[in-house]
């Protein structure tokens, strides 16, 4: 189970976490993955500029790493959501819905980070239309 440090005077005893705090957390993995994924494709883009053939192995390899890394994220986030009582782990309703999904149990940190999240999630799909075209230019 996800744990976060208790936030006691002078204590550091870990303290777990809500199956409503996890999901917001979880939400916050993914996003930061995304995050991470956006600097491979530039740095892939970069690479590709510049003819760096290692560099750009390296961002290959990179990605196929984060993508397996996303949907074990991804996975966790729909056992969490599966655990809090959304209807088959939410996995078909995505993260658009969640707040009609949890009603009253919505929270502030949880819409801030499915907020992120689809943030991020632009800014990656802008990164890779910006990739394809300038593959489609060169």
């Amino acid at each position: 189970m996800s744990t976060a440090l208790a936030r006691g005077p002078g204590s550091l005893s870990p303290a777990p976490l809500s199956p409503i705090e996890s999901l917001a957390e979880a939400l916050n993995v993914e996003r930061r993955l995304l995050d991470e994924l956006s600097g491979v494709v530039r740095r892939q883009r970069a690479a590709v500029a510049t003819d760096d053939l290692d560099a750009v192995s390296d961002c290959v390899f990179a990605t196929h790493r984060m993508l397996v890394t996303l949907r074990e994220a991804r996975s966790h986030r729909r056992s969490i959501s599966t655990l809090i009582g959304l209807p088959g782990g939410h996995a078909g309703g995505g993260t658009d819905s969640l707040e009609r999904a949890l009603g009253a149990r919505m929270t502030p940190a949880i819409r801030a980070a499915r907020d992120e999240l689809h943030a991020a999630a632009r800014v990656l799909a802008r990164e890779v239309a910006t990739s394809r075209g300038h593959a489609a230019s060169s």
